[in-house]
């Protein structure tokens, strides 16, 4: 293998998959189009949801791109390391209903081996460890070593980005060597030392995802591939990362110029050339596709990331406007692949420029507004009492201007002025929320995976199928935004404190069932409320929880106690979703499988694969078969056994669970026996009883079912009890076996008293039409009657109306009526009136703005809604005046 540039790379890549048929297209931009889930572009295959969902015929049904993407999750982490950035480029090749698994895999191997001459020995395979067909391709196709293939579970192997395709994938690693490693003599692929790199993705698109864990599967599967030509470049240029590839490097090399500094000579300074470096790139292919700096939604991303990287050039020591000369450097570095960004040169410098100099600006004049607020806090200072600048102040000042807390509390103190510190980081989580709300809203993922993705500790050992109660040591805390080596309660309880510890009995959420909660205690006598437990790619057990009192220290002994009520209710639960896929199968046929689960401690939610609803019928039965499974009193047994094995044994597996070479295996009595990771009661018998709340669809051949035992069953039945007796008291029964035949009658009841109800209305309509007409305005033969009936809801307003309209044709009518809170107008228009050129869509539209309200129908009715009730009587006495002018126009 020889060193390669990042654009020779990137026009090899493509040029390949034109020879085997692909179609090249450019870049799409980075702004998505008729996608609403993404801010961004973030993968190459989102531009090419609807080709891949069979929504719209593509240019051709092999495609290949490299891809621009920006991922933003946490843009205060990039720089930090050289591993984070937020703009890179994936290549693709793209199947959409054309070929599949073994032209995937062999020409990945073809480009790899022959076109980049990389040595087979140094390339591994990894494949989802469900997917023997993949395995099979690799090892008997294409002739790799079982020595260089391994099997991950869906964790890892199985490829969703949120809502839209997905399915199984094959990664293809390339070994940096030991130097890289962690020199454990069992280091391999998936070891989490930097030694095997993760290169390209083939992902088999199988399946459509809705994002809430439902899947149905596609008519005809796709390919998807990803390799991110960075990555790509670091093997081909044997450097350590992206910051160092050739086209990257030039553009730090042109910061180092600017700010006098040298790159790896000091761990500030190479933060902020990162920073300003990978910025850069970033903004100048975003503005290049037509983004502007704004304070919301990608054009604040756009602003966030220019105003970084100009105050960590200010930290360099750089005190002019420096960015557009680093946009020279990037056009010049990616003109090759994007000839775009040359053509429009001097718009994206002129973009950039002029908000490097508003935040230039913005530093100055958030240097006279905190004077200014200093100058009015000593003036109305009262002797004795202390000068407080407030937090909210402090926090307008770091979120507009960019002033860092500790130059506002330097400046303040200057003054004898203090910070209102508590109410400034208030502020500050507030923003962070929302911004991690946004951000989880749109499924936006980054390249750093978690907060504790640096820890180099073992992974937590899970101790909870065994204890409800463990001791443990506490190996790292966080606040949700940094790592802490300590958190303490100060002036009260703390929340979404993050506990990992390297043991524990919780059970962290997975498989659809949720998390434990409980508590932990260290021997100190801190005491923290665990809310929820999530396990990190790395394996660690984060237990989120608020501390109630004391101190929490890493290193710390800890008790660790699950709620046992809780955890049994789950395990409740849990085992009913078992026993109802083993009925729905018996019942509805071997077809079903578990599309999706949830199981908390108040109910279980199976989603099956079927393609017709649930006969009433069906769901009793199925009901009745895993009540008689529990009543039987069946022992659940669990054990662990080798994968191959279990399956022999017919164990299924559920959608959804990760599996490795050694599996659980939860067996009720030989009835039901599944692959299963969650926690479960050791007889059915525990269940206490079954009931079936709801069955409905989620998707195209995706049925679901919700239920609920034990407790569950209890509540329901109170619930439905103390409903009965409130219904038999409004109705004045005694027997509660007379209800239904009271329900009926009353039923019958009501239905005549509305048919009344509406007759009597129909009088008092015509009675009101007829008054209408006495007080009639004739404009120039077409006779106008307005007036104002509250009480009267919009449907008798247009009966009325009609009926004027039919009873006079040369007649307009504009009647206005209201009701709970909300007025209407209907006007109406008679054939005489039509024939005059009259149309009431139009005459509605005028009336109604003097009251402020819009509105529009056909030409003979129209209604609209008012706002403005006190301008009613001036919209009805404006009709004629309308009219008039209509007529005479």
């Amino acid at each position: 293998m020889q060193w390669t540039g990042l654009n020779e790379l990137r026009e090899k890549y493509l040029s390949f998959f034109e020879s085997k048929g692909h179609l090249r297209l450019d870049s799409f931009p980075l702004v998505p189009k008729n996608d609403n889930s993404l801010l961004l572009i973030n993968s190459g295959m989102a531009p090419m949801k609807k080709w891949f969902l069979g929504q719209e015929e593509p240019p051709r049904h092999r495609v290949t791109t490299c891809q621009k993407c920006i991922r933003t999750p946490d843009i205060e982490r990039v720089g930090i390391t050289a591993r984070h950035g937020t703009y890179f480029e994936m290549l693709g090749n793209f199947s959409f209903q054309d070929y599949f698994k073994k032209e995937a895999t062999a020409w990945a191997w073809e480009f790899l081996t022959k076109v980049l001459e990389i040595p087979a020995e140094l390339l591994y395979i990894s494949v989802y460890e469900d997917d023997d067909e993949a395995w099979d391709i690799w090892t008997k196709d294409i002739g790799i070593a079982e020595d260089h293939m391994v099997r991950f579970g869906k964790e890892d192997n199985f490829w969703e980005h949120g809502s839209g395709p997905c399915g199984p994938c094959s990664e293809i690693y390339f070994d940096r060597g030991p130097e890289h490693g962690c020199g454990k003599p069992d280091c391999k692929v998936g070891c989490d030392c930097d030694r095997y790199m993760e290169v390209w993705n083939l992902v088999f698109s199988q399946f459509d995802s809705d994002g809430k864990g439902n899947y149905t599967r596609l008519e005809r599967p796709n390919i998807d591939t990803g390799m991110g030509l960075e990555r790509l470049a670091c093997v081909m240029q044997g450097v350590g990362n992206l910051f160092e590839v050739d086209t990257v490097r030039a553009i730090l090399n042109h910061v180092e110029k600017i700010s006098g500094k040298t790159y790896g000579q000091d761990a500030k300074t190479d933060i902020s050339i990162r920073v300003i470096t990978d910025h850069i790139r970033s903004t100048t292919f975003m503005v290049s596709d037509g983004i502007m700096p704004s304070n919301e939604g990608r054009g604040y991303v756009l602003r966030r990331l220019l105003r970084r990287a100009a105050r960590h050039g200010r930290m360099l020591g750089i005190t002019r406007p420096f960015l557009t000369e680093l946009v020279d450097t990037v056009i010049h570095e990616n003109k090759a692949g994007y000839p775009e960004l040359e053509e429009h040169a001097d718009y994206i410098k002129k973009v950039i420029g002029t908000e490097e100099e508003r935040f230039y600006k913005t530093i100055d004049q958030g240097m006279t507004i905190l004077n200014g607020l200093i100058d009015n806090i000593t003036k109305a200072a009262v002797a004795g009492k202390e000068k407080i600048l407030s937090g909210i102040d402090a926090f307008k000042l770091n979120d507009t201007f960019g002033f860092p807390l500790d130059l506002t509390r330097e400046i303040a103190a200057e003054a004898g002025i203090t910070v209102d510190e508590e109410n400034f980081h208030s502020e500050m989580k507030k923003q962070k929320e929302k911004a991690r709300k946004d951000r989880l809203s749109r499924g936006i993922s980054g390249w750093d995976s978690d907060l504790f993705s640096e820890l180099t500790v073992p992974a937590t050992v899970f101790t909870g199928y065994e204890k409800l109660e463990d001791k443990g040591q506490v190996m790292a805390l966080s606040d949700g935004e940094e790592l802490e080596d300590a958190i303490s309660t100060d002036e009260g309880a703390k929340e979404g404190v993050l506990v990992v510890l390297d043991q524990t009995p919780f059970y962290a959420e997975s498989g659809g069932q949720v998390a434990d909660t409980g508590s932990i205690v260290t021997t100190d006598g801190a005491r923290l409320e665990v809310k929820d437990v999530k396990k990190t790619g790395k394996g660690y057990f984060v237990h989120t929880c608020t501390l109630m009192e004391g101190t929490v220290k890493v290193g710390d002994s800890v008790t660790a106690a699950v709620s046992k009520g809780r955890r049994m209710s789950i395990a409740r639960n849990h085992t009913s979703a078992h026993l109802l896929q083993k009925a729905l199968r018996e019942v509805l046929g071997s077809h079903v499988h578990q599309a999706g689960s949830y199981e908390d401690d108040e109910r279980v939610r199976f989603d099956f694969t079927h393609f017709s609803a649930v006969t009433p019928e069906e769901l009793a039965l199925v009901e009745h078969i895993v009540n008689q499974k529990i009543f039987e009193a069946l022992d659940v047994n669990i054990q662990n056994l080798p994968i191959a094995e279990a399956k022999k044994m017919g164990a299924m597996a559920l959608f959804g669970e990760k599996y490795g070479d050694v599996v659980r295996v939860v067996d009720v009595n030989g009835w039901s026996t599944e692959f299963c990771g969650g926690t479960h009661v050791k007889n059915t018998a525990q269940l206490g009883c079954f009931k079936i709340l709801s069955e409905s669809s989620v998707a195209a051949g995706i049925r679901r079912i919700e239920g609920t035992t034990g407790y569950g069953v209890l509540n329901l039945l109170d619930e439905r009890t103390e409903m009965l007796h409130k219904v038999a008291d409004a109705l004045k029964v005694n027997n509660m076996k007379d209800l239904p035949l009271r329900a009926v009658a009353v039923a019958s009841e009501v239905k005549a008293l509305s048919k009344e109800l509406d007759a009597a209305k129909a009088a008092a309509a015509a009675s009101k039409i007829d008054g209408l007409f006495e007080a009639a305005e004739d404009v120039n033969g077409i006779k106008i009657l307005t007036a104002y009936f509250s009480g009267t809801a919009p449907e008798a307003l247009r009966s009325m109306a009609e009926k004027v309209r039919d009873k006079a044709p040369n007649t307009v009518a504009a009647l206005v009526g209201s009701t709970d809170g909300k007025i209407t107008l209907a006007v109406a228009c008679g054939k005489g009136a039509l024939d005059a050129g009259l149309k009431a869509g139009v005459l509605v539209k005028q009336i109604a703005a003097i009251a402020g309200g819009n509105g529009g129908g056909k030409p003979d009715f129209a209604m609209a809604g008012l706002k403005d009730e006190n301008k009613i009587d001036e919209a009805l006495n404006a009709v004629a005046g309308i009219v008039k002018n209509v007529l005479e126009g």
